[in-house]
Order: C-alpha cells, then sequence, then structure tokens
C-alpha cells in the first residue's frame, strides 16, 4: 500500500484479481456457510466487485472467499483512503510547525475528485488538533483503560504499538501513563511523523520487523489491524514471538456478536468491504488465542462512532442523492476532518454505543487482552 495522498479521479474497476480462502483463516476449518455478499459503498474509485461473506461453523468467525489478492491492495486502498489522508494532515502539520506556514486544507491534501456535480468534496475541514481529535483522545483513554489491570503501566514499560499510523496512540499512552513507545507502520510518512514527535519507529511490515538482540516486549497493540491481516493466527504468533513471557498482545477489532451485525446485515459498518477480510466474535477469538497458545484475560467492549456513521451510509447509499448521504454521513477521508459535524455525529454515536454497552454488555468494538504465558519460550 503506499502513504501518498494523490489525486483519486480514476473509475471503480470490475474484476480485480482475488485469491481462494477455502479454509478458515481462524481456525482453519472448511466447514462454513455463505453469510452474505457484501460491496463497496465508502469510495467510489475502488471495485464495483461483490465479495461471498462466509461463516466458519466451527468457530464463528466471518471471512471473504474468495478476498482480494495482495496484488489489488492499491485498488482497495485507494489515493485518498481517509488513513492516507490522515497521515498527510499530520505531515503537513508538522512541516507548518517548523516553518511556521500555514497548513493546507483537507480537501487541497487529497487533491481534485472527478467531476461529478453530486461528489463534492467538503471544504471546510481543518488541521488535526481540534475537538475532533481531543474527542478522539479521551474516547482511547477510556478504551484503553483495561490493559492496566494486567499489567503495570510504567515509563519502563516496553511497548510495541503495530500500524502506528503517525502516532495518535503513541502520544495516548505516553501522556496517560508515560509510555515511551515503538512503533511500526507500513507508510514512511507515517514513521517519519512518528519520529518528529520523538518516538522510535520503523517503516516495514510486521512480519519483517526484528528488535534488537535480546530485546523483548511487555506489551503490543495494534488497533484494527487484525481483520485486515491474510492470517490473524500469523499475526498473533508474531506477537508472541516478540513478547517477553508474560507479556501480552492486545488488539481491537469488530465484534460480529451483536444485535446490529444481525440486523443492518451487508450494511453494518464493520464490514468495511472490501477491505476487512476476517471478523471476529469473543468465540473465534479464544479459538485464535488456544490456538497460537496465549491465555485469553478479557474481551471488553466499547464505543466506536465511525461503524454507525458507514452503517447508515450504506442503507441510504443509492436511495438519496450522493451528496447530501456524504455530507450527513461521510463515509471516506471526509469523516477524519475537524469540523463541528463530524465531532457532533462521533459523540451522539458513542452515546449509542455507551447505551448499548450497559444494556447489553457488548458493542461492536472489542478490546481482547491476551497473554503469554509466564514459563512460556521463545519458538524455535
Amino acid at each position: 500500500m503506499t502513504s501518498v495522498v494523490a489525486p483519486a479521479s480514476r473509475r471503480p474497476l470490475a474484476g480485480i484479481a482475488t485469491e481462494a480462502v477455502p479454509r478458515c483463516p481462524v481456525c482453519d476449518s472448511n466447514r462454513r456457510h455463505l453469510r452474505t455478499h457484501i460491496t463497496e459503498h465508502e469510495y467510489t474509485t475502488t471495485t464495483t466487485d461483490a465479495f461471498p461473506l462466509m461463516t466458519c461453523d466451527d468457530c464463528g468467525a466471518w471471512y471473504l472467499d474468495p478476498r482480494p489478492h495482495a496484488s489489488a491492495l492499491g485498488i482497495i486502498y485507494p489515493p485518498d483512503y481517509y488513513a492516507y489522508v490522515r497521515d498527510a494532515l499530520e505531515a503537513s502539520k508538522e512541516t507548518a510547525v517548523h516553518t511556521g506556514s500555514k497548513p493546507p486544507s483537507l480537501s487541497e491534501l487529497r487533491g481534485p475528485r472527478e467531476t461529478r456535480p453530486t461528489r463534492t468534496a467538503s471544504t471546510g475541514a481543518g488541521p488535526p488538533g481540534g475537538l475532533f481529535t481531543r474527542l478522539g483522545s479521551a474516547l482511547f483513554k477510556r478504551r484503553i483503560r483495561p490493559i492496566a489491570k494486567y499489567i503495570e503501566l510504567r515509563p519502563a514499560t516496553r511497548w510495541l504499538d503495530v500500524g502506528c499510523g503517525s502516532g495518535s496512540v503513541l502520544q495516548s499512552m505516553q501522556e496517560a501513563y508515560g509510555l515511551k513507545g515503538t512503533g511500526i507502520d507500513l507508510s514512511p510518512t507515517a514513521v517519519e511523523i512518528c519520529r518528529k514527535r520523538g518516538f522510535t519507529a520503523h517503516a516495514t511490515r510486521f512480519e519483517d520487523y526484528v528488535p534488537g538482540d535480546g530485546e523483548a516486549y511487555d506489551l503490543i497493540h495494534s488497533s484494527h489491524l487484525i481483520e485486515h491481516v491474510e492470517s490473524p493466527s500469523a499475526y498473533l504468533r508474531k506477537t508472541w514471538d516478540l513478547l517477553a513471557p508474560g507479556g501480552l498482545s492486545v488488539f481491537i477489532t469488530p465484534n460480529t456478536a451483536t444485535w446490529e451485525a444481525r440486523a443492518f446485515g451487508r450494511h453494518w459498518g464493520g464490514l468495511h468491504a472490501p477491505r476487512h477480510w476476517v471478523l471476529l466474535d469473543e468465540g473465534s477469538v479464544r479459538r485464535l488465542a488456544d490456538r497460537v497458545g496465549f491465555e485469553h484475560l478479557a474481551t471488553c467492549f466499547s464505543t466506536n462512532g465511525t461503524f454507525w456513521t458507514w452503517t447508515f451510509h450504506s442503507l441510504l447509499n443509492g436511495r438519496i442523492p450522493a451528496s447530501v448521504n456524504d455530507a450527513v454521513f461521510p463515509s471516506d477521508f471526509r469523516f477524519v476532518s475537524n469540523t463541528l459535524w463530524n465531532v457532533a455525529r462521533i459523540g451522539a454515536f458513542s452515546l449509542v454505543d455507551a447505551a448499548n454497552v450497559a444494556l447489553t454488555r457488548r458493542s461492536s468494538n472489542m478490546l481482547v487482552i491476551l497473554r503469554k504465558p509466564a514459563g512460556a519460550a521463545r519458538r524455535g
């Protein structure tokens, strides 16, 4: 995947390269059934293909079969993918701090859209660091707090953030607990921002990362990454290898065992089609942990207003004018902009999720905490 934010004036493709997934990526079972077919609705420049969403009959995981091939990543993650735009905004902010210049707007960084009268870009976005960022930071701190029940979070704690982006989680952890973590991300732009913020960061694939001799981590964290990878088992095995005995592997991911996932079906925002390849629930998480050798400590549930935004965008897609839908429920790069409407909408949906957790004891956003047994040795 590239991190360069370039003009996205391209038409969606049909018949992109795919890869068969005949067995469950979580438990390796071949017993499954078709749940539904899902299609892209968030970006108009990726693909029009429909992807079968399977349910494993043994562990309950959901997964695409076939899924997009690795060679199609540049298609399903378009140049104006929200994470790339967010990294570019952060980079422009850092540059502005050092040069005294005014950061460009979100629409300027994103580049011109195709000439479509119903698909106009928002022009009111400002740089990160405003109310939207503060709201996100506050929600993050509340979400991450359960980890402190199982590990002492102090400046000496060695921790790694996988998929660190521009360093927002590294920054939040440092502000909340004084931890100076290490980051890994595929984007050189994002890694450079992390370094300017004073963090150690590496631009590499997680699978290829090799720490210093004898170095092991007490905590490895990722947020909404494991659902994007080909093999959740391989991801967890890598965290096992990098953890010290007794260390924690923590990840945040969508939870499929919710009433909204069932009620909204193919429109549920947690599907993020076709970029989420494997989706889990509490049962499949435990199966996955057992397969790798981790001890399951806790699964906690928290708010995620983004899934609600994507859900309503999908439900209304094609039913109301695209310009209205994109303005009310922005699903592409515009939902990360620092606007009053984004803050109000995310805040309102977060309250809905908070009520959801209080009433049902779960939500579509789950934090999984696994521990490498204290007597475990490094894999050969």
